[in-house]
Formats: structure tokens, sequence, C-alpha cells
């Protein structure tokens, strides 16, 4: 392989790959909630490492009960943006002006997803202590330190794979 296919070769790969990754949760249908669960289930390992009372505790779960029940009202808009991006991407008249136009025509909808969701959030803010809203931030720091130096050894690693490859 010349030295100008290898790595157009990796990209296609890691293009495809992106994309599959992508498409899979939305293609799985309306019973694949590992996403949203993952997304839920870190927020929810903050709030247990907090000693929420009982009645904290009650209040959280009914925000979040409520937020559920807001998105719902939200989810077939959303299903129905991931089902048109799916077939543009798949059409043979795929531009990118045509994704953007998509993603304009549904952005009230991800507006109103992400209202919902910080307004659970600020909800949730409000009935902690301020020791227990400390304690959280102190615990989101960690994680996104440790996020960062994630990334950062994920990085390391595809420089030397790539220099390995060159």
């Amino acid at each position: 392989m010349s030295s100008l296919k290898k790595p157009l070769a990796y990209l296609s790969m890691i293009a495809l790959f992106a994309g599959a990754l992508a498409i899979a949760p939305a293609q799985a249908g309306p019973n694949h909630k590992h996403h949203a669960k993952k997304h839920h289930h870190g927020a929810m390992h903050i709030l247990k490492k907090l000693d929420l009372s009982d009645e904290q505790k009650s209040e959280v779960k009914s925000i979040m009960k409520n937020a559920k029940e807001q998105e719902k009202g939200l989810h077939e808009s959303l299903k129905a943006y991931k089902q048109a991006l799916r077939d543009l991407v798949n059409s043979p008249d795929y531009s990118e002006q045509a994704v953007r136009s998509l993603h304009a025509q549904y952005q009230s909808v991800f507006a109103d997803k992400a209202v919902i969701k910080a307004n659970a959030s600020h909800q949730i803010n409000a009935l902690l202590t301020p020791e227990q809203q400390a304690k959280k931030a102190e615990i989101k720091a960690k994680m996104k330190k440790r996020w960062e130096e994630k990334k950062a050894h994920m990085k390391k690693r595809m420089k030397e794979r790539q220099a390995e490859n060159a």
C-alpha cells in the first residue's frame, strides 16, 4: 500500500465504525435503553454517594419520574428525526445542507429535551444541602480529571499506533 492509501484506509475504517456506533442505538428500536440508562446511571451514581435522606431520595425519584414523563412526549419526534437522518444518509440526494436543514427542523425538540434535563438537575440541586452540593462538585471534578487522563492516555496510544504503522 502506498503511504497515502494506508492512512486513508484507516480513516475509512474509523469513519465506518463511528457511523455504525452512532446509528446502532437508533436502529436498536424503542426497547434499546442502554444509552439513556448509562447517562442516568452516572447521575444516580453521584447521588448515591451524597448520603441523601429518605425524603430527598423520594423527591429525587419524583423529579426524575416527572422528567421521564416529559421526555416521553418527545420520543416520537426524536424517533422520526433519527429515521429521517438514516434515510438521508442512505439517500442518493444526501448533502451536508440537507443534514443541516433536517437538524434545524428538529431544533426545538432538542432544546425541549435539554430544558427538561436542566430543570430536573436544577430541582435536584435545590434539594441538596450545601455540604452535599460541595461533595457533588468534588466528585464531578474527580470524574472530569479521570476522564481527561483517560483521553490523554488514549491520544498517546493512538499516536504510538500511528508511529508503528507509519
